[in-house]
């Protein structure tokens, strides 16, 4: 057997042992349990670094449960005995070294004492925590949170975990050999004689990003669809999955007290010392399509990569963003972690609580941030280039236009509300109709009256939608009592959206006193219509010309993260062709190559934004 090379190996190298040489290589990525990597073996050869982490984490979870146990309890106590005895796996001892736990005060060794022992009493096994990044005050807040879990949650929440570990002990020790893509000055273009033709640019950034799409689609709440909500445990591993990716593509990565994930590249030469901020979201809506926000992160993250790569002269730094909370599912908010980039953070928001009573601000703690220091993650308005948006288009116009991307002018403006109507429960055999105060007949004929408002806007590409109906006390012989709707409003001018509102507001008042119902409307939600910036249109508009596209304008009716940070900066936003238009679906779609082109007119916009900021100085 040959002697095994100083860790980090390239990829190629692991793919090139043989069974037994990547067992004693990797058998101890797994706590005191090989079978892992020898599960993970057969999987061979691994595309990425992040094909390999899958197949160990695939291997994991594959085993019976009795072994899945038996790898959870291999874990060492964190600053427990077996850190004093000196017992533990040298991976082991180095990460909460990192972590600060060989340095405790007598106080602090006493709290995980206290708490390792409560919680291996309640669950029967030991409390597992990826530390790599985290402080001893973070790793004993979430002991004090995760103790009070039910036992279930808490097994499959100490396999996420250790997948994590996996993960972090997989890019410790495995490297991807990097290579130079595109156009390299004093070339002549010609192809070397002899030498394989290498597949277009456009192609292999597209499967790169399919790749990466598919692998963030795995973090899901629901098997068999896709289910990420903001601060969930899957949030959790899809940040981290992000945040591994920033690290192989050579960025510096942190993470935001609101939970984004940040990778910053350096620039390359003197500039003015500002940044160009790429970014998206990774939460999804329920039952969701893979690319609605997933595809803005990772065509950030493949672009400041390839221009890494290119050795691209950057006066400017780049600074990938994977935002949350974009789609507002979750929490009764929406755009929290870019608002909170921009230095738009409503404080107030913080303590908005979800279905199950959990508040912004105890979601944050849980999920690994400080919710007190919300506010250090805005940036300073003079150190922003920019901001650059890539998203499928989640509607039908370039499909229709047979382009497979264009450049959008702007973001509808966007309200929304919550509406009840109270009217009188009562038995549906004895109240004749006349007597009636029906909510639901009339909500039935609010939501109409919507329709009609929202149909007579279309100039100004206005629409208005009922997306939730509940009927109390929801019951088969029973008058319904109170009926709550939400209503969400777009439009293209901010005038023309509010005059609807206005509208709908009076066919409210007027159906109320009609029917006999009061009827309560209260907005929750607003966002101004955020045009994008003429210049960085017209560079996009040139970097797309350049690659033989036609630069078309659209203007975008959904809502992005760039409605927040356009208080902030610049944005600029680059649209990409969606198969039937199809959002917030399983069906959702785009083409490989269709993202690879976007990729590469990110690419050569941010290429000509350096030239400019070069040609300034």
């Amino acid at each position: 057997m040959t002697e095994s090379p100083a860790f980090p190996v390239s990829l190629s190298h692991v793919n090139g042992l043989a069974a037994e040489e990547f067992i004693e290589m990797f058998g101890d990525i797994a706590e005191h349990s090989p079978w892992v990597a020898e599960a993970a073996a057969p999987l061979r050869p691994f595309e990425d670094i992040p094909a390999m982490i899958a197949a160990f984490e695939a291997a994991m979870r594959a085993a019976p449960r009795e072994r899945q146990m038996d790898l959870v309890r291999a874990h060492p106590d964190l600053a427990g005995k077996a850190a004093l005895a000196g017992e533990m796996a040298q991976e082991s001892k180095r990460e909460q070294a990192g972590a600060g736990l060989d340095t405790l005060t007598p106080d602090e060794f006493a709290a995980f004492e206290r708490l390792n022992g409560a919680y291996k009493e309640r669950f029967g096994f030991p409390f597992i925590l990826a530390v790599k990044g985290a402080t001893k005050h973070q790793i004993l807040a979430s002991f004090e949170v995760r103790v009070t879990n039910e036992a279930e949650v808490e097994f499959s929440t100490a396999l996420a975990q250790i997948a994590r570990i996996l993960r972090f002990r997989i890019e410790d020790r495995v490297r991807v050999e990097r290579r130079k893509t595109g156009k390299t000055a004093g070339t002549s273009g010609e192809k070397p004689v002899g030498k394989p033709v290498e597949e277009p640019v456009c192609s292999r950034l597209g499967k790169r990003a399919g790749s990466m799409i598919e692998a963030l689609a795995r973090h899901t709440e629901e098997e068999g669809k896709v289910t990420r909500l903001f601060l969930s445990p899957e949030h959790r591993a899809a940040a981290d999955d992000v945040a591994s990716w920033m690290r192989q593509a050579g960025l510096e990565v942190s993470e935001d007290n609101l939970g984004t994930v940040r990778g910053y590249l350096p620039p390359t030469v003197d500039g003015d010392g500002r940044v160009l901020l790429i970014g998206s979201h990774i939460d999804t809506v329920r039952d969701a399509g893979k690319y609605d926000g997933n595809l803005g992160v990772v065509a950030g993250i493949l672009a400041a990569e390839e221009l890494a790569a290119e050795g691209v002269e950057l006066p400017f730094g780049i600074e990938v963003l994977a935002f949350g909370d974009e789609e507002g599912v979750r929490f009764p908010t929406t755009l929290l972690s870019s608002s909170a980039a921009a230095g738009d953070l409503d404080w107030r928001a913080l303590q908005a609580s979800d279905t199950d009573g959990i508040t912004v601000r105890e979601a944050l703690k849980r999920f690994g941030a400080d919710p007190d220091k919300a506010g250090s993650a805005a940036y300073d308005p003079k150190n922003v280039l920019g901001y650059l948006e890539v998203h499928i288009e989640q509607g039908p116009v370039l499909e229709t236009e047979g382009l497979p991307i264009g450049i959008v002018t702007a973001i509808a403006g966007a309200s929304r509300f919550r509406i009840s109507l109270r009217g009188e429960a009562g038995h549906a055999g004895t109240v004749p109709m006349s007597h009636r105060h029906d909510a639901l007949t009339a909500a039935s004929e609010l939501i109409l009256a919507i329709e009609k408002i929202g149909r007579a806007g279309s100039r100004n590409h206005l629409v208005a939608t009922v997306g939730e109906v509940t009927v109390l006390p929801g019951a088969v012989n029973v008058i319904p009592g109170e009926v709550r709707l939400s209503l969400d409003v777009r439009a293209s001018t901010d005038a023309a959206r509010q005059e609807a509102v206005d509208a709908i507001r009076g066919a409210a008042r007027a159906i109320g006193a009609k029917r006999g119902c009061v009827v309560g409307i209260e907005r929750f939600h607003d966002a101004d219509t955020a045009p994008c910036s003429e210049g960085l249109q017209k560079t996009m508009a040139q970097a797309v010309s350049d690659m033989g596209i036609r630069p078309l304008r659209l203007m975008s009716g959904a809502g992005h993260d760039g409605q927040a940070m356009a208080k902030l900066t610049d944005i600029g936003m680059i649209f990409v062709r969606c198969r039937a238009g199809i959002s917030h679906n399983p069906l959702e779609h785009a083409t490989g190559d269709d993202m690879g082109t976007a990729i590469e007119a990110l690419i050569a916009t941010i290429e000509k934004l350096a030239q400019q900021e070069r040609n300034v100085r």
